[in-house]
């Protein structure tokens, strides 16, 4: 899909500002949209393909998100300068960030059940109370060392494919778009600091006389599946003495 071209198309129930951000996203990987332009402003957008101002700025808010984009207030929007080796968008891919970098990581399966959601994954993930959960824990190893713990939360309803095999040699990014081929219309993601329980402790190696501090990051992301939208959570935990995360703009 591509700009050149771009029509909504509504006999597909991708929604409208989804597929301005797939046509806009996929002419600046393809460089159609070169680093540094200046994209048209919000209002030539709406008129050109027909679209409401809300859908306009939803589609460019997921750009920004997806670090396609800067906004700079009272210049206009930007496609950014590939300046960062890894952003805080990919965290959830990270595995394979470093994959591509020639960094060998090692996974382990610390938990892997079917459990029931208490009230926080209730909400957080807007399910019934009598529907389960399919529980992933997963420690990452890289340069053989403590990289990050991952907790995996999806609904069990989607869950048919996953094994031990998948989870050993997939991310989960992958395992999301390619193994269970579903398409995600949304992304958020929270870093704060936290600090860890025992076992996070002990796994991540944070000994006593080290800053006990952490960085926690939730990851929510939405797909659609049989005409519904449904959450999948993650939480993850990294050794803040080990990595950064690093948000950069040019002005």
């Amino acid at each position: 899909m591509s700009l050149e071209n771009f029509t909504i198309n509504k006999n597909i129930k991708l929604p409208y500002y989804y597929q301005l951000y797939e046509s806009l996203a996929a002419d600046i990987r393809s460089n159609k949209i070169p680093e540094g332009h200046k994209l048209e402003p919000e209002m030539v957008l709406c008129d050109k393909y027909g679209l409401s101002r809300i859908t306009v700025r939803q589609a460019l808010k997921e750009l920004e998100l997806s670090g396609f984009i800067i906004r700079e207030r009272g210049k206009g929007t930007y496609v950014r300068k590939k300046v960062e080796t890894l952003s805080l968008q990919k965290v959830s891919s990270i595995v394979d960030e470093l994959r591509r970098g020639g960094i060998d990581t090692r996974k382990k399966i610390l938990k892997k059940e079917l459990v029931s959601p208490d009230y926080k994954l209730i909400e957080i993930m807007s399910l019934n109370k009598s529907e389960k959960i399919f529980y992933i824990e997963r420690f990452i190893l890289a340069f053989e060392k403590p990289f990050y713990i991952t907790k995996a939360y999806f609904p069990y309803s989607l869950t048919g494919k996953i094994n031990n095999n998948i989870l050993i040699n997939n991310s989960f990014t992958a395992i999301i778009t390619d193994v269970l081929n579903f398409k995600l219309v949304h992304s958020k993601r929270v870093l704060t600091a936290d600090v860890p329980d025992k076992k996070t402790a002990e796994l991540l190696e944070i000994a006593p006389e080290d800053k006990q501090v952490i960085n926690y990051v939730q990851t929510f992301w939405t797909i659609v599946y049989k005409n519904k939208n449904w959450i999948i959570y993650f939480e993850e935990f990294f050794n803040s003495s080990q990595g950064k995360f690093v948000f950069e703009k040019t002005y």
